[in-house]
């Protein structure tokens, strides 16, 4: 390996910059990859920031996901099933319907309680 810089480096931040460019990288990749991100249109400096920042937390999300629900779910699949979550608003309080087997899976392995009733 071979690593050509304008400034000088320590021996030691070598190898710990190194490795931080290939994690960005790995990351950047699920995020092309798995999140779809498409090339930007922006055209000043905040907006590029706040779209990759929405963009990390979303990425951040999906492997929060991920890991927890892998072993049966896919992220896609997780997200498809829990879409179909449904609930009848009234004047003073919303009531949610019965989840699935397959819902009640996903929010037990993501940890999450689903309430039966909401107040308004």
């Amino acid at each position: 390996m071979i690593l050509v810089s304008s400034s000088e480096i320590s021996k030691q931040e070598v190898v710990e910059i190194y490795y931080l460019r290939q994690t960005t990288e790995n990351l950047f990749g699920f995020s092309k990859d798995d999140l779809s991100i498409l090339p930007l249109r922006v055209h000043t400096e905040e907006a590029i920031r706040g779209f990759l920042f929405m963009q990390f937390l979303t990425l951040i999300a999906f492997v929060q996901i991920r890991n927890k629900v892998k072993t049966k779910f896919t992220v896609e699949e997780a997200l498809l099933i829990m879409r179909n979550l449904k609930c009848k608003v009234f004047e003073n309080e919303a009531i949610v319907s019965e989840l699935t087997r397959p819902m009640k899976d996903i929010s037990e392995k993501l940890n999450f309680l689903v309430p039966k009733r909401a107040g308004i």
